[in-house]
């Protein structure tokens, strides 16, 4: 008997992980195709009305909003991962416009709350009430992420369409009693309010519950959750007010940066002279983007498939630096990264892969690679990385050859 309850008791468990998992992929592809709203807009927007591409101001400002995008679908497995993850000791925010985040978050998200809703027959307006309040120090992407998920979250609260009103606001602290005492930090407050269904009183308790929906199978239970997560990583507060059928208002608030740090202009690392790389990947796709970023920036290229037609090209050649997939058919870029090392020591390997973030929390790092970076790879990251491997401090990096037709595919 004490068996079987065992054996009982572990498949229940066993179930309740798999259905754990179950909404944890759910929720992973519910937060990349919010991601990918701005980017699938924007790039439409600018396939459908090419004249905008005649505006470089407008044009400008889509492609960053593409950019933006893209970001927040590279880092969306991290910030699921991290949802509740405590602030780490040392780790340091920097000062943030919360008003100029506000404007970004709404023209971020309007082809949700704008042209998807009238496309089902809704009318959404979002007003934004702004007042001067002092910045916040903080994570550009995590602040981004709370935005985001609040106006999505009002948008799916109006299903027949209504208002979004985003506010933000300066509250002082109340003056210590105690004049010996330091006045604590004002408060930077945000409200993010919908004229929509509104919430139970038994909802609005457990909207911030991981998992927890209202929305069936369109919901995911992992949008508040995640905002109440930030906001306690930056040692602020958030409230709920909501009454059926009225609404409901978010208020977060948020210490305000009282100390006086100025703005450093960073140097743009740049690599010593034009270098000969070779970039091994069997995503054809993957391949161009690097080809087209290294020869933009005066360096040239060749290219392979997998590892075995890298190693032979190695062999072949004369390269600087190689850049390297990891998961290749045939050889791989670990055996890759120990064979090259095998033949040339010196020669930096670096590892681009989309496992990057996971081996270098892991603190993976195959033998014979120097760098691990994960994708996709900013062309600034890039040139950092050419820079740091052709410091001299792994040996000396082989000057590219004058460039060829053939050289730049």
């Amino acid at each position: 008997m004490a068996i079987d309850l065992h054996r009982t008791q572990r498949h229940i468990i066993e179930q309740e992980r798999l259905n754990a998992v179950g909404k944890m992929a759910s929720g992973l592809a519910h937060d990349f195709n919010n991601a990918l709203v701005p980017i699938s807009g924007y790039a439409e927007m600018l396939l459908e009305h090419q004249e905008i591409l005649q505006d470089p101001a407008k044009a400008t400002k889509y492609l960053k909003l593409i950019m933006t995008g893209v970001e927040d679908a590279a880092s969306v497995v991290s910030r699921l991962r991290e949802f509740y993850r405590k602030r780490e000791e040392g780790e340091t925010y920097r000062p943030l416009s919360l008003n100029q985040m506000v404007e970004q978050a709404v023209a971020l998200t309007r082809p949700k709350w704008r042209d998807e809703a009238l496309g089902s027959g809704r009318t959404i307006l979002v007003e934004a009430d702004m007042h001067p309040v002092p910045r916040i120090l903080g994570s550009e992407s995590e602040v981004r992420e709370l935005l985001t998920n609040l106006i999505f979250n009002a948008v799916d609260a109006m299903p027949e369409g209504g208002t979004i009103r985003v506010r933000t606001g300066l509250r002082e602290a109340p003056a210590s009693e105690d004049p010996r005492l330091a006045p604590p930090p004002a408060q930077v407050f945000l409200e993010v309010s919908d004229t929509g269904t509104g919430m139970t009183d038994d909802v609005r308790r457990r909207c911030l519950e991981p998992f927890f929906s209202t929305k069936g199978e369109r919901g995911t239970g992992l949008g508040l959750p995640m905002v109440y997560g930030i906001v306690k990583r930056h040692r602020g507060t958030l409230d709920i007010e909501s009454t059926v059928g009225v609404g409901t208002t978010f208020i977060v608030q948020l210490p305000a940066d009282t100390t006086q740090t100025r703005e450093v202009a960073t140097r743009t690392a740049v690599p010593k002279g034009p270098l000969h790389v070779l970039v091994v990947d069997d995503e054809p796709i993957a391949r161009d983007v690097l080809t087209e970023y290294l020869t933009g920036d005066g360096h040239t290229v060749e290219t392979a498939v997998n590892g075995r037609d890298g190693f032979e090209k190695f062999k072949a050649g004369r390269f600087g630096i190689v850049i390297t997939d990891r998961a290749m058919p045939e050889v791989g870029g670990d055996q890759l990264a120990a064979m090259v090392k095998e033949a040339s020591p010196t020669t930096p390997v670096v590892l681009l892969t989309g496992f990057g973030d996971l081996m270098n929390a892991a603190g993976e790092k195959p033998e014979g690679v120097d760098l691990v970076v994960k994708k996709p790879i900013r062309l600034a990251t890039l040139r950092e990385v050419l820079a740091k491997m052709s410091d001299g401090t792994l040996g000396t990096a082989a000057e590219a050859p004058a460039p060829t037709p053939t050289a730049a595919r």
